[in-house]
């Protein structure tokens, strides 16, 4: 994107159009009236031909953990480089508060590790040290490089991250004011005793975290803010999120005329505000975020539909687009570098040579990271759906020397991302939609072990139901069990080439299976079944394929429907969790 178009050209029209509008409403005369109409429409059609969707890059400054101590601004500028030159984007959001905890030299908040002594070296404190030595910080020299790049320069603000899960002085990332002020700790329902977020019914949370973006707006040369309410999402007691979502609704409106007031100071025309949020209405609420009423009141720029870590194809785009459409402000949504749930229990993944994580346990959900065309299934549903963009997720972190920096999977998130840029890139190749159970294994990592918001079986942390587990007990016979998908590919009634698979866990060669798309049933004789151990283990149980060509017409919203004939005589529960559609071609 042009960064003298969002500087200039687009708060110019927005300011002529403001004024178009209201006159339009007012006037009593026709002649007049249809030339402000006339004039309105005109200035909608040069912001929507003109303006691009920012594309976003999300930065959480892992940099800093790997800088030397010495030439630390050079390490600083070649890391960033290299991620500028893997992937397409247009907006770079780098992580300067949590949002007590600072990546910066702060005077508001506390930047991270000057607490402790010069032996602690932990996390960012190398690069953090190594900058200030040479008289800058991470906020600066990145917004400095990156400008240098025509990018426009964004920095995020973790509304309520708790990677600490307890509450005192020898945990780096708890701020020292939650240790002053135990009493704005969230008090939560379910009884947790390591809650360690804050709640922001207390002024003095607000006004805190208020002169830490403040700082930000004024002294440093940023095109904006984003606010990232997904990190960890925990606002107010977890219970109370849409009743108290008034307050953040005020909040969101000081923080926005605050930025208006930083950018008049600095001699701008404006500051972008953008906005990271739960991947839906539901979760959105449960957060305290009343986004429509953000958006309409015109105080957002973009907002970011954001899963926990992972891509999901499943995200609901169109439920925010009916608000983000009519008052034109980019609709994105997020794409991380992982696909795979939490979970580190059977089955075992068999079949992705490169696409697994070295940093989890091999051959699980939680290590499988994204491929190309998996990326061009998902996007496919954001684009269709109404996506104008994307934002890159768990990318910026493996440009170093970890483990999963590796050659080839620097050359994997560059064909990925690069796929995704935009819908001519998205339907130029073929598409692989995985359905994955995205809220499996999350109970097993509930307080005390972490400290989500939510820890239910089939919710992602952020409380959103996901793909479900279909189990197949005995009370479950002859009745049929659905499987919900979304697919941009056939909706239309095209004819697809491809294939869809889906594995039966513990479900014997024997049993009988009836299969249906839509409600239609799928000839038996189209079925081919597999054992499912070479692309699945841990686990016995069965693989189904079907070409795509003797499927049922598809219609964009599918279900796939599953009836167990056979009776179980006291075995196991099988259960199906994972459906693959890879699609080939497309054909009227």
């Amino acid at each position: 994107m042009d960064i003298h178009w969002m500087k200039t050209t687009r708060p110019l029209l927005l300011s002529i159009q403001a004024p178009l509008l209201a006159c339009w409403r007012i006037t009593s005369s026709w002649r007049t009236s249809m030339f402000l109409l006339a004039a309105t429409m005109a200035t909608t059609t040069l912001l929507s031909a003109d303006q691009k969707p920012r594309v976003v890059f999300n930065d959480d400054a892992q940099m800093l953990m790997e800088a030397p101590a010495k030439e630390t601004s050079q390490f600083v500028r070649a890391w960033l480089d290299r991620e500028a030159a893997a992937v397409p984007f247009s907006t770079y959001v780098f992580l300067a508060a949590t949002p007590d905890i600072c990546t910066y030299d702060t005077k508001a908040g506390e930047t991270y590790g000057d607490r402790f002594d010069a032996k602690f070296n932990r996390s960012w404190t190398p690069g953090i040290r190594g900058l200030r030595a040479e008289g800058t910080d991470a906020l600066r020299i990145v917004t400095e490089h990156m400008h240098t790049k025509g990018k426009e320069v964004l920095a995020a603000i973790r509304m309520s991250d708790t990677h600490h899960i307890h509450i005192g002085p020898t945990h780096p990332l708890c701020p020292l004011f939650t240790i002053d002020h135990p009493q704005f700790v969230i008090q939560q329902p379910d009884g947790r005793t390591n809650e360690t977020a804050l709640d922001y019914s207390f002024p003095e949370v607000r006004q805190h975290r208020m002169n830490i973006m403040r700082e930000i707006a004024l002294n440093y040369d940023v095109d904006g803010l984003e606010l990232n309410f997904v990190r960890w999402a925990k606002h107010f007691p977890r219970d109370q999120g849409r009743a108290k979502a008034a307050i953040m609704t005020a909040y969101v409106a000081e923080i926005h005329a605050m930025l208006a007031a930083a950018a008049k100071t600095r001699g701008r025309d404006r500051l972008t505000l953008g906005i990271r949020v739960p991947e839906s209405i539901a979760a959105c609420w449960l957060a305290g975020c009343d986004v429509e009423t953000w958006v309409k009141r015109g105080w957002i720029d973009y907002v970011v539909i954001s899963t926990w870590n992972n891509t999901d194809p499943q995200v609901r785009v169109d439920e925010f687009t009916r608000f983000t459409k009519p008052a034109n402000v980019d609709t994105i949504v997020v794409m991380g570098n992982m696909i795979g749930s939490l979970s580190n229990s059977p089955p075992t993944i068999l079949d992705r040579p490169i696409a697994m994580s070295a940093k989890h346990r091999s051959e699980s959900y939680l290590a499988m990271l994204l491929t190309e065309s998996e990326a061009r299934g998902a996007a496919a549903n954001y684009y269709t759906w109404g996506a104008d963009s994307i934002s890159f997720w768990n990318v910026g972190i493996h440009f170093g020397g970890e483990v999963t920096a590796a050659p080839e999977q620097q050359q994997r998130m560059r064909r990925w991302t690069r796929a995704v840029r935009s819908p001519a890139n998205v339907f130029s190749g073929p598409r692989t939609y995985r359905y994955l159970p995205m809220g499996k294994g999350i109970s097993s990592r509930k307080p005390p072990i972490r400290n989500y918001p939510w820890y239910d079986e089939g919710r992602s942390p952020l409380g959103h139901l996901t793909s479900p587990t279909l189990s197949f007990g005995s009370d479950a016979v002859d009745k049929r069990k659905v499987f919900p998908f979304r697919m941009a590919d056939g909706r239309k009634g095209e004819r697809l080439s491809g294939r869809l698979t889906f594995w039966c866990y513990l479900l014997h060669d024997s049993d009988e299976l009836v299969i249906d798309i839509n409600g239609k049933q799928i000839e038996p004789g189209k079925i081919k079944r597999f054992a499912s151990g070479k692309r699945r283990g841990g686990v016995s149980g069965q693989r189904f394929e079907i070409a795509l060509a003797d499927c049922p017409p598809f219609r964009g919203d599918n279900e796939l429907g599953l009836t167990l004939k056979s009776r179980l005589d006291q075995r196991q529960t099988p259960w199906m969790e994972e459906l693959e559609i890879v699609v080939d071609a497309v054909q009227p």
